[in-house]
Formats: C-alpha cells, structure tokens, sequence
C-alpha cells in the first residue's frame, strides 16, 4: 500500500497491511480510518479537485497549533507528494468516542440532564476557542490575518459570485440577502479564532462520560474573524423539536434531543460568558442563515445535480432552501 510504504519513509514505525475504512461525514473532505497493529490512524484528503496543497497545509499547520490550547487530533504527516493517493492529505491520530450524527447522539440514548450538559461544553469550548489569540498560533504555514469589514465585503461578493454559477431554476434567488449584508458589514472590531463549522456533528465525545468533549474535528473552513459568526453558524444548523418540518428533514445534528438547549438560551449565555452586546446579531443571525443558504446549494450541485453519493438527501433539497431564504427575508425585515 503506497500509504504505508510513505508514512515508513516519514519515520513513522507502521507494519503489516491496514484494515482501512471511509468514516461517516466528511462531504467536502474524504477521511479514512486506518487501523494498522499499533497505530489507530486517520487519513484526511479533499475531494478530486477541491482544493490542493495548499488547503491541506494550512489545515495541518492549524490544528497542531491549537492542540496545546484545544482539544483536537494529534497530527502525525502532510504529503505534499499527489502520487501517493492523487491529492495531497494528512494523517492524524484516531480520536476514538462518539460522533453525533442527524438523529442519534452516536448511537447512545442521552439523558435529559446530559443533553443539556453537552450543549453548556460545546458553548464553553467554542467561547475558549475564542479566547485564544490569533496571533499566538501564527508560523511559517500558517497566516491567520485580521479580518476587516473590506475584507467580510469581499468574501460576500465572493459567495455572491459562486451562487451566480450554481444557482439552478428551482434554488432560490440569494442576491438580495447577499447585498443586504454588504451593505450592513459591522465594524469588526473583534479578532478571534474561528471554526465556521462548528456543530455537534464536527465534535468527537467522550464514550464513557458523553458530555466530555475528546476532539473538535474539520477545520478546513476556519478563518480569523468575529467570533459572533461563529455562532450565527452554530445556530443557523440548531434545530429545535418546534421547527419547520422542512427544517426537522434536513437537520444535520441531534440538537432536537430532550433536554438540549434552544437557540435563544445559547445566544443569551454565550453573550453573558463573552460580556458581548446583541447590538450586531441581527447581521450574524443572518450571516449564519445565508452561509448555510450557500452550503445546501453547493451540496445540492455536488450530489443532486453531478450524481454524489447523496444523491437521494439532497435532490429535494431547494425545499429547505426557499424557506430559509423566507425565514432571512423576515428576519431583514425587522433588523
């Protein structure tokens, strides 16, 4: 196996042929699982053509960064050499745990009182995500600039542009809410790390005290930014049991689960834990939303429109989507 005989040539003491396995999830990143004698390992590499080295250096670079202040996986390699498996990729150490998934807290029956704890450390996590300064992680792989209210313009014309190209005949129209944010960019007079990705789905638990965060897993979307984005994302994915049924279909993690904390309670806690003003969460609420818009519709276009693998959870999805960008239109309305 080429992995193997590469990981050997980096040192690392693999023997033997590894039981290999594709782990669940991971729609923009493909991660395999491979299990050799004395080495429980994870093999990480993006899609064919959807993003190069790159990506995966910075990626890499990242997370060891973090490990000292964040519970992530332990990096082991990067491979900038294609020829090993036709991408670039990195090898991490397996985390072992529970992994959230659309209906099931890993396969476990939560407690009322659990689900509730689990929702207090993924807020307290992500507030000492936040907390880290960007500029302590900084090194010669790893640029982590200030963002600006140009730059937040910037990225949104950029989303702005990727919608053009996919946007099909029955996908909503996502240019009002684009420009709408354009043209009420806060101040950002806020600096932090940022996950942009960070749901229940992206965190590995502890399987013996399930409210224990082991890893914070994905961090290819991570950037520098208002931490508040976070959150707009965190809960633009948060269902609640009283949700849309159109919303409970497509929900991606369990936090319908008894017990499990509404967004209005996360959004008052994570202001009080940050001594932040609600001042701007109109925007982030919005922010969170049209990201979200933006990701079902590249999703749709993957799978639906170029036959992925899901293909059948997201051919109707632009059900999902017109009621989103409904849902956005009203919350624009009363910003």
């Amino acid at each position: 196996m080429a992995v193997t005989s590469w990981l050997r040539s980096e040192g690392v003491d693999v023997r033997g042929r590894p039981d290999i396995r594709r782990c669940d999830g991971g729609m923009s990143h493909l991660t395999y699982r491979l299990r050799y004698d004395a080495h429980d390992l994870v093999l990480r590499r993006p899609l064919l053509g959807q993003g190069g080295l790159q990506r995966m250096r910075r990626e890499f670079a990242l997370q060891a960064a973090l490990r000292p202040h964040c519970p992530v996986a332990d990096m082991v390699r990067l491979c900038a050499d294609q020829a090993v498996v036709g991408t670039p990729f990195y090898v991490m150490r397996h985390v072992p745990g529970l992994v959230p998934r659309r209906r099931s807290f890993g396969g476990i029956a939560l407690s009322a009182d659990d689900a509730r704890q689990v929702c207090i450390n993924l807020l307290e996590q992500m507030v000492a995500l936040h907390r880290i300064d960007p500029r302590s992680l900084a090194s010669q792989d790893l640029t982590l600039a200030p963002s600006s209210a140009s730059h937040l313009r910037k990225l949104l014309f950029h989303w702005l542009s990727r919608h053009a190209r996919l946007k099909t005949w029955n996908g909503s129209d996502l240019r009002p809410i684009g420009q709408w944010l354009i043209d009420h960019v806060p101040e950002q007079r806020h600096a932090a790390v940022l996950h942009n990705d960070w749901r229940l789905d992206n965190i590995v638990f502890d399987a013996a005290r399930p409210t224990r965060i082991r890893a914070v897993l994905d961090w290819e979307f991570a950037s520098v930014g208002d931490p508040l984005m976070d959150l707009g994302i965190l809960l633009s994915y948060w269902i609640e049991p009283t949700d849309n049924f159109v919303m409970r279909r497509y929900q991606w993690q369990p936090s319908h689960l008894p017990g499990m904390l509404g967004r209005e309670e996360l959004l008052d806690r994570y202001l009080s834990a940050t001594a932040r003003s609600a001042k701007d969460w109109a925007f982030y609420r919005i922010f969170g939303l049209f990201r979200y818009l933006l990701t079902l519709q590249e999703l749709h276009h993957r799978h639906a429109v170029q036959g992925g693998e899901e293909k059948e959870f997201f051919r109707g999805i632009w059900v999902l989507t017109h009621y989103v960008h409904w849902k956005c239109r009203g919350l624009m309305r009363h910003a």
